[in-house]
């Protein structure tokens, strides 16, 4: 199959669809997409899968994991950077999929996979570089702060999986059953917020209410799209 490798910023541009425009946060609609367009007509150029780029990207949260632990300045802000470009390969490969017109039935679950590892990094790497910028006196024992990170990393997995497995089974109806609840952690994820507030944070020494916060509302998140997935699957049993 002859596949086509150049694309105008116009076309890539016009695979961003209305459902994608709905479910984009802020800062993924205002910066992560904006440079999103021409990675991925760069990486088309060069003849890249979008599922390539996928992997690029868990490679990068990866490499970024030590980086948060160690936390010393400069590395800690190389992998706030590396998080980042991330962000974009991240809006890149489905700009790319979208653009091909190509069925990748493997496609969604590899971005998953890369959400997934991309969570655990960020949010357990912030818990570490909250523990280890934290001045004294600390609000809570030393080594609290890599379990609150941790805690905050579990919540959010458990949120999604629970969420892919309803999917999985009601493909027609998870939309509805969970809308709100997905495009506030859209706004709020590593594709959102998280990563600006992090900076920002690990900078002016509140990180460790970063982490805090997150914790509180990814409990809260998993919590409460449990208790309504399971009043739906009880009401269509």
């Amino acid at each position: 199959m002859n596949i086509k490798k150049s694309y105008t910023l116009r076309e890539l541009r016009a695979s961003w669809t209305p459902e994608k425009r709905a479910a984009d946060g802020p800062w993924t609609r205002y910066v992560l997409r904006p440079l999103a367009f021409p990675t991925a007509g760069f990486f088309l150029a060069l003849g890249w899968t979008p599922n390539a780029v996928t992997y690029l990207s868990i490679l990068l949260c990866v490499v970024a994991f030590p980086l948060l632990v160690i936390a010393t300045p400069p590395l800690a802000y190389a992998g706030f950077a590396l998080i980042f470009v991330f962000g974009i390969l991240d809006c890149a490969d489905g700009t790319m999929a979208r653009a091909r017109g190509i069925p990748n039935i493997w496609g969604e679950w590899v971005d998953a996979l890369g959400g997934y590892i991309a969570y655990t990094a960020m949010l357990l790497g912030i818990g570490a570089a909250a523990e280890a910028s934290m001045p004294p006196p600390a609000p809570l024992p030393s080594g609290s702060w890599v379990l609150v990170g941790g805690i905050s990393a579990s919540m959010n997995l458990l949120m999604r999986v629970v969420y892919q497995s309803f999917r999985a089974v009601s493909p027609d109806s998870e939309k509805k059953a969970v809308g709100g609840e997905k495009k506030l952690s859209e706004t709020i994820g590593i594709t959102g917020f998280l990563l600006p507030l992090s900076v920002a944070g690990y900078t002016f020494g509140f990180l460790h209410w970063v982490v805090l916060a997150y914790a509180v509302v990814y409990g809260g998140g998993a919590l409460l799209v449990i208790l309504k997935l399971v009043r739906k699957v009880e009401a269509e049993a």
